[in-house]
């Protein structure tokens, strides 16, 4: 399963090549159940019309977890104070040490302005042994329906040379989690040029293991760069 994700970071890297954002960064994690762990990702971004943007990410952490992401939005209406959307998701996620692979699809409408981001859907959970077995068994979990949300704040517009902002969901862009179980983020960016900007995050998650419900809450921060062509 390795060599696939180093093929897939390779295609990735193919692409990032045309893109129109390459994104960057590190993140320290620790809740109790785990302890410590480390995470780095790349991503990037196409505006393929007017209406439509395709999103790539690849994770590498440590405890021998990789993640894969793909994502795409579609524009349905451009008012004057906001916009309506589609977005679409497929989220695979690998974990060796466990022997368990994880398959993610969801589906959100939204709504994005100057300010504010409001996302809402249903998704879908397919968690099964390495290697995956045409006939499942008992080392498979399927999830046919959860609720998914995003809300985010920002206190100024994206084009502004710094912003600050925070949110709740219950995803993020390389896990997600049941509808109970929520991510209180804080999170900021600083433009050091017209290219390059500096991002920053921190925020409050649940503790278990694969979906599984905890009473501790963990946190993270990351660091990381944005880069313009």
């Amino acid at each position: 399963m390795k060599r696939l994700f180093i093929i897939a970071f390779l295609f990735l890297s193919v692409f990032v090549a045309n893109a129109q954002h390459i994104r960057a960064y590190a993140e320290y994690d620790y809740n109790r159940t785990e302890h410590s762990r480390a995470n780095f990702a790349i991503g990037s971004d196409f505006q393929l019309a007017d209406n439509f943007r395709l999103d790539l990410g690849l994770l590498a952490g440590t405890q021998n977890r990789f993640a894969l992401n793909v994502a795409y939005q579609i524009d349905l209406h451009q008012g004057k104070k906001g916009t309506f959307f589609l977005e679409n998701r497929y989220l695979y996620r690998l974990f060796p040490s466990y022997g368990l692979q994880e398959f993610n699809a969801m589906l959100n409408f939204g709504y994005r302005n100057i300010h504010w981001v409001f996302k809402f859907g249903l998704c879908s959970r397919y968690i099964a042994e390495i290697p995956l077995r045409k006939n499942g068994g008992e080392g498979t979990i399927f999830e046919p329906m959860n609720v998914s949300f995003d809300i985010q704040y920002n206190l100024f517009a994206q084009d502004h040379p710094w912003n600050i902002g925070c949110g709740i969901s219950n995803y993020r862009e390389f896990i997600i989690e049941r509808f109970t179980l929520f991510y209180y983020n804080l999170h900021g960016y600083y433009n050091l040029n017209d290219q390059w900007r500096l991002t920053a995050e921190a925020g409050l998650h649940p503790a278990g293991v694969l979906n599984l419900s905890s009473q501790y809450n963990g946190y993270y921060f990351n660091i990381g760069c944005t880069f313009k062509y």
